[in-house]
């Protein structure tokens, strides 16, 4: 077990010098040796499988150093290539060797999947130059465009595809999601599978606990990052997230502190993550635009705060009913009930 766990301790740092410039140094010798470090760890990952009690302990052991997921040497060969492929301090003559490898066929003739990461990586960035994002049409390309849509298209594949990952029936979406780094593009690329109209329900459904059970820090960073149009769809579609998304801008709306010299709410600067006045309306306007039941929904759930704040009816008193009164003003309009 000891000699198991110090082998699957290495891995971080074989990422970590793929993503450096130490590359700078490497011939094709050694890029073959660490090729092969990753396709060891794949091997190591397909033998555990057949060891659930050993599988269980280095799980538990990775987990509890917080080192890597089970998952992860599963897709060493691809997160490995990956890295070298986005590195520019690798030489030309090794990053002619790594290109060579993806046209090598693996045993049996089948395809590397590195060779359809390099491929799908090639075709993403083709067609971000090919079209930018839509604006001003309805649906998803509301707010994404092309590239993301089809890096949408391909995580529904994967995890449809995927096996157990952790090894835990049900969660095959959590192993593959956490191999990923997280950030901007990864919650725009879960956002638009969420919405995708032709993607199986099977790997929508995965989506969701990935993102509402897990790390509480991860669902806040995706409502951060998102659009205010984007999560209002969200929110339209899914329930569950609309629960969590309200709880956030309660907690934000409660940060603002209204400056009767300027006449406008403000932050108060005490934590990082607050959100400013004009985001807040932005985004609660955004819900309250959307076709019923949302809408109705959101107005219930401001008048309750206002209730709580004590149901004033002045401006500057409460944040609660600054944002009622803007919502009952003529130019907010309603999208019809389309269901």
């Amino acid at each position: 077990m000891e000699m198991l766990l110090s082998q699957t301790e290495q891995l971080p740092s074989l990422l970590a010098v793929s993503r450096s410039r130490m590359v700078q140094s490497w011939d094709p010798t050694t890029l073959t040796r660490a090729l092969n470090w990753g396709h060891l760890f794949r091997h190591l990952y397909s033998r555990l499988r057949a060891q659930p009690t050993l599988r269980e302990a280095l799980k538990q052991q990775l987990k509890k150093k917080s080192l890597i997921r089970l998952g992860h040497l599963k897709r060493c060969p691809e997160l490995l290539g990956l890295a070298l492929l986005e590195n520019p301090a690798l030489s030309s003559t090794t990053r002619h060797s790594l290109f060579c490898s993806f046209l090598i066929p693996a045993t049996g003739g089948a395809e590397p999947f590195i060779s359809l990461l390099a491929r799908r990586r090639a075709a993403s960035q083709l067609l971000a130059l090919l079209e930018p994002p839509i604006k001003g049409t309805a649906g998803i390309e509301q707010w994404e465009g092309l590239p993301v849509r089809v890096q949408a298209q391909m995580l529904l594949s994967q995890l449809q595809g995927d096996g157990d990952g952790d090894g835990n029936q049900g969660r095959p979406s959590s192993a593959l999601l956490d191999s990923l780094p997280c950030g901007s593009m990864l919650y725009r690329v879960v956002a638009v599978a969420l919405m995708e109209p032709d993607g199986e329900e099977k790997a929508k459904m995965l989506l969701l606990p990935w993102l509402l059970f897990g790390d509480p820090a991860r669902l806040l960073s995706f409502c951060r990052f998102l659009s205010p149009q984007c999560l209002a769809s969200l929110c339209a579609r899914y329930s569950e997230l609309l629960a969590s998304y309200l709880s956030f801008l309660s907690s934000w709306g409660n940060c603002l502190i209204y400056d009767p010299l300027h006449g406008k709410w403000q932050t108060s600067d005490v934590k990082e993550d607050e959100v400013p006045w004009e985001e807040m309306q932005d985004r609660i306007s955004c819900l309250y635009q959307e076709s019923e039941p949302l809408g109705s929904a959101v107005q219930t759930w401001l008048r309750q705060l206002k209730a709580q704040d004590g149901n004033f009816e002045v401006r500057g008193l409460s944040i609660w009913t600054d944002i009622l009164l803007d919502m009952e003003m003529p130019h907010f309009e309603r999208k019809p009930n389309l269901h």
